[in-house]
């Protein structure tokens, strides 16, 4: 499967074709602030907004390559891509793209975060451990320890809609993206993720609720894997309403939706043709789920 071609036609499902926009109607300068197309800028920028928040622009279709990382967000700082990427330089060494302190809100539009490597560690795109909006969106070719693409801390907040989470990995833990706070993923597609251990997709252990959204194509590969679709395990209260979990692949049953020890609740909800099944060999059942 091509799947720099998927994420364009799937992002364009999600109408979120803006992503690749040359031209962008302009706010008053007073409202946000220019970040050219560099790194330097981009660092400076989000220096400057953790002062006193701010809504940052970036450069439409821009590259921003980066060889350090950026400073963390640690104020209420909203962020419109405008179909730029933001990436880890391949031989740089392994750091994360984005990091939301504890005090920090991002809004994070119409970009493409890629390449962060938080080896060792939680978040490989983006670590949350305050308030995170991603929207329009694409997290791929991400890696860390636990939560790939996207990973919510203890005490955070996440909301994810209309993006596309995809190529991302973990050595333990959530491919895609891992909750330990409350996370709500609407009308996304995760695709192609890898973890392995514990969800391939999604690995959740706080609150997550799903939404109109496409689990497809994930994997949980390691000897112990399983759930490779979505895992909820600890205390976790999972909710998947209106979406589907199809075609993920575990080494262990189940491969669609694990549970060991917390809650899944299927509301019009499709789980099905995974391997080497959708729920049977869970721990803890997963009530409605067929084989």
């Amino acid at each position: 499967m091509n799947h720099s071609k998927l994420a364009i036609r799937t992002l364009g499902v999600l109408g979120a074709a803006a992503l690749m926009v040359t031209g962008v109607a302009v706010t008053p300068a007073a409202a946000q602030t220019f970040v050219p197309c560099t790194t330097d800028a981009l660092a400076t920028a989000i220096t400057n907004a953790n002062t006193s928040g701010g809504t940052l622009a970036l450069a439409p279709g821009c590259i921003y390559d980066l060889t350090t990382p950026l400073p963390d967000i640690q104020n209420t700082i909203t962020i419109k891509g405008h179909g730029a990427t933001i990436t880890r330089d391949p031989a740089a060494p392994a750091f994360r793209i984005l990091t939301v302190d504890s005090t920090g809100n991002l809004d994070l539009r119409e970009a493409i975060i890629a390449n962060g490597d938080a080896t060792g560690d939680f978040g490989g795109g983006i670590r949350n451990d305050g308030i995170l909006t991603v929207s329009r969106s694409l997290i791929r070719n991400n890696h860390a320890d636990f939560s790939g693409g996207i990973g919510g801390n203890t005490g955070s907040t996440t909301n994810v809609d209309h993006s596309l989470i995809t190529d991302n990995s973990a050595l333990h833990n959530g491919g895609g993206l891992g909750n330990d706070g409350t996370m709500t993923i609407d009308r996304s597609t995760v695709v192609n993720n890898n973890a392995l251990e514990l969800g391939g997709g999604v690995a959740n252990d706080g609150t997550l609720n799903v939404t109109r959204t496409a689990v497809v194509d994930n994997s949980a590969s390691g000897p112990t894997g399983a759930g490779g679709g979505v895992a909820n395990f600890g205390a976790g209260a999972t909710t998947l309403t209106q979406s589907k979990v199809v075609s993920n692949n575990a080494t262990n049953a189940p491969g669609g939706v694990y549970n060991n020890g917390g809650t899944v609740t299927l509301n019009f909800t499709a789980v099905l043709a995974n391997n080497p099944t959708n729920c049977f060999g869970s721990p803890t059942p997963v009530p409605g789920c067929v084989a």
